[in-house]
This record gives structure tokens, C-alpha cells and sequence, in this order.
């Protein structure tokens, strides 16, 4: 597992060197492990722009602009798509990379509740503005075991990201982002929580069916400061 780790790891940085893009991480449940695997690296520093190990629900809020209500009795609780790509889109925009990978989850052996079990995570990826999120469930193993998966899944999705962008050139807008508090709040009200898969753009314009169909009514455009010049 740590070679094939170490491997992903490799495989991503290439990719983002063959465009000239940067990436930050958020991690919960993985304390940095992302962050160390790309950062073993020699040159990261030339593509790896920053790394937030957000543990307790509080840094999440403080650090990356999570809202707190999800932390709340009754609500999707941190184990969940909704924090997941909120950790993500305050890492892309606070440390204004191109690539952001967000990852919470439950490593174990404690933690696990009625509806979430030791072994879920939930990672999401921000690859310019595409988005894509996703939860796997692998069981009770050893915490360290966990944690290992956990980075694994982490990698292979932000590599899937990529390949979807490139596959999709349309969803890549080239245009600046300045980095700013009011990207922090993201209205998700009409995604389904229930979902094993969100994907589409910040616009949050679906393009599959596992995201909710009346999120084509969301506009995020007022949340984002673009750069007035189109020709940067």
C-alpha cells in the first residue's frame, strides 16, 4: 500500500507539472498524509502551494469557512459530501491553487454512529471550477490501514479530476479567481445528500444523474469575484 501510495502520488504530480498547475489539501481523517505523499516529492514546492490538516469540526469552520450548522444534532454531521466540498472549495480558493483535494471520513476504531460506519470517507475534488465528489465505504480495518485507503482514494480521484477536465475542456474557465471570503459560503440546499457521487461545475450545473435535477436553478456566480479583465 505505501508503494502504490507513493506511486499515485507521482502519477499526480506529473500531471499537474505537464500543465503548470498547483494543488492544496484539506484533510481530516488522513492528519496529512495527502500532504506528506505529494510532498515526499522532490521539486514539490514548485506545484504543491499548501496543505490544512483541519481535525476538529471548529478548525473546519475557523480555517476553511465550513459552515458550522452541518456540525449541528440532527444534521449531515462532518462525515459528509457537503463538508467535504466546502473543505475543498476553501482550499482551492484560500491558497488559490488550480487543484484542491478535501478528505473526511471515519479511520476508526471509534467514531462510527448508526448511519456511518468505521471505514466511510468522503473525498472531494476541485479541478478549476469541476467538481467532483464521492464516498466509499471500506470497512472496518485497521485505523492505519484506513488511512492508507482513505489517501489512496483521495489520489485516484483528484487523477480521475484531471482526466475529466481534460475530457471536457468546456468545464475549465480560464479566467482568474481572486481569492476572497465570499467563496466560502456555498448554497447546497438542492443536492442530495444521499448520493454516492456529486459531479459538474461550480455553477453547479449537473451533468449526472446522481446530482439532484433542479440544481441547474443554483447560480453560485455571485459568490465568486472574477477578474473584470477578460483578457487575463
Amino acid at each position: 500500500m505505501v508503494e502504490q501510495n507513493a506511486a499515485l502520488a507521482a502519477r499526480l504530480s506529473r500531471r499537474l507539472k505537464k500543465r503548470n498547475w498547483t494543488i492544496s489539501t484539506a484533510e481530516s481523517c488522513t492528519g496529512g498524509l495527502i500532504a506528506s505523499l505529494l510532498t515526499d516529492m522532490s521539486g514539490a514546492s514548485n506545484w504543491f502551494n499548501q496543505g490544512w490538516i483541519v481535525y476538529s469540526n471548529e478548525s473546519k469552520t475557523q480555517q476553511l469557512g465550513v459552515d458550522e450548522s452541518y456540525f449541528k444534532e440532527g444534521n449531515v454531521g462532518a462525515v459528509s459530501h457537503e463538508v467535504a466540498i466546502q473543505l475543498a472549495r476553501g482550499a482551492r480558493y484560500r491558497s488559490n491553487s488550480d487543484v484542491s483535494i478535501a478528505i473526511t471520513g471515519i479511520a476508526g476504531p471509534k467514531g462510527s454512529s448508526e448511519n456511518k460506519e468505521v471505514g466511510r470517507v468522503h473525498v472531494a475534488i476541485i479541478a478549476r471550477d469541476y467538481f467532483l465528489v464521492r464516498r466509499m465505504d471500506f470497512g472496518e480495518n485497521d485505523r492505519l490501514d484506513n488511512k492508507r485507503s482513505f489517501a489512496a482514494f483521495g489520489l485516484r480521484l483528484a487523477l480521475e479530476a484531471m482526466d475529466n477536465v481534460d475530457e471536457k475542456e468546456n468545464i475549465v474557465d480560464e479566467k482568474k479567481i481572486n481569492t476572497g471570503t465570499k467563496n466560502k459560503n456555498i448554497d447546497i440546499s438542492s443536492l442530495d445528500s444521499l448520493s454516492e457521487e456529486w459531479e459538474g461545475k461550480l455553477s453547479w450545473q449537473p451533468n449526472k444523474k446522481t446530482v439532484v435535477q433542479d440544481i441547474s436553478k443554483i447560480d453560485l456566480a455571485s459568490l465568486t469575484d472574477w477578474d473584470s479583465n477578460p483578457n487575463n
